[in-house]
């Protein structure tokens, strides 16, 4: 009886051994065929147009030239002049960074000149963006905010205003603030807007797709002083009464966008355009308003460039505005954007 239960142990001693040394060499097999039936179900998922990149890390000095301007016109049929208020800002000079899947940039503003200054004044902003723009879907935030702005188009209403000597009209409390939330949807998945804008992957062939797009945004407009020019004053009555606004709209858009691929080389045109309904609140001079009313939105943006297996380049151009139907007048934000970058993958 002792031998049987000596004989029963030495066999379940040798049984143990034998799963504590074959199990790390199991688990490390069972990991790598985890990994290659994920990585195998990722490409399953990518269309067969679309191609990722291994690399890890990606480097992208960029600089920036953004503006957000206010366009005032009449509604009134053959009256008034169409004038815009521009901010004075020499450019911005930022760098983004990729490690894994973690992304981050940052950017800071290029010294304005005490010529440019003098010429254009100096504005004060902030222009936050946070995106996370896959190939079929986009989501973004954004935030905007800019006090102080020139009046650009001096000579339709100061005919005499001599820019050489005294710059351009001024008004430094004049103040615009944006903010919202975007999301955008495509519709054909051989379409890549990742490949297109952030270029973390690659698009093999030329493809477009139907684009629709949901915008939500507030909208603040501020002056201690009537940014109406006097001339302009019989084509703007209620807006030359004008002191401070808030604007909420929400908004549908519809579009198309397309990428025109050569080897490496890739060019996309994105448009989308659209109408809502916008809550108004806003104080004149003698008395304040609530109203409902129905904005214009477009957006269009393109971008160029060259998406090689290590290094990569694009120049980005976006236009995009809302529309502030006041009475007789129309008031449109514009968000002006430049960008060009280089980049490394590694």
């Amino acid at each position: 009886m002792l031998k049987f239960v000596i004989r029963m142990n030495v066999k379940a001693l040798i049984i143990i051994i034998f799963i504590c040394c074959a199990s790390p060499f199991y688990a490390q097999h069972s990991s790598k065929k985890d990994k290659k039936k994920k990585k195998e179900k990722k490409e399953k998922k990518l269309p067969t147009n679309i191609e990722t990149f291994p690399k890890n890390y990606l480097f992208r000095p960029r600089f920036v030239y953004p503006q957000v301007w206010l366009n005032a016109s009449s509604r009134l049929l053959g009256k008034g002049e169409t004038f815009n208020y521009k901010p004075g800002i020499a450019g911005i000079v930022g760098l983004s960074f990729k490690i894994k899947k973690v992304s981050a940039s940052g950017a800071f503003q290029i010294p304005p000149s005490p010529e440019f200054k003098q010429k254009y004044g100096s504005t004060k902003f902030r222009n936050i963006n946070v995106n996370i723009q896959g190939r079929t879907i986009l989501w973004g935030i954004f935030y905007r905010d800019y006090k102080g702005f020139y009046l650009n188009d001096i000579e339709k209403v100061y005919p005499n205003w001599n820019k050489e000597l005294s710059g351009y009209p001024k008004l430094p409390n004049l103040r615009i603030i944006e903010g919202g939330l975007n999301l955008g949807i495509s519709f054909n998945r051989n379409f890549s807007l990742n490949a297109a804008f952030a270029q973390s992957e690659r698009q093999k062939k030329s493809a477009g797709s139907f684009l629709m797009g949901l915008t939500g945004r507030y909208q603040l407009i501020e002056t201690d002083s009537v940014f109406i020019p006097p001339s302009q004053a019989n084509a703007h009555p209620n807006l030359y009464k004008f002191k401070h606004g808030n604007f909420a709209s929400t908004i549908l858009t519809f579009g198309f966008g397309y990428q025109f691929v050569y080897k490496h080389f890739h060019f996309t045109p994105v448009c989308l355009a659209g109408s809502g309904l916008q809550f108004q609140s806003y104080t004149q001079v003698d008395k304040k308003r609530v109203w409902f009313n129905y904005p214009t939105y477009a957006n269009v943006k393109a971008q160029l460039g060259y998406n090689g297996n290590h290094f990569f380049t694009n120049l980005i151009y976006q236009y995009e505005f809302n529309s502030i139907p006041i009475k007789e007048s129309r008031i449109r934000l514009i968000n002006n954007w430049w960008e060009i970058g280089v980049g490394v993958r590694f």
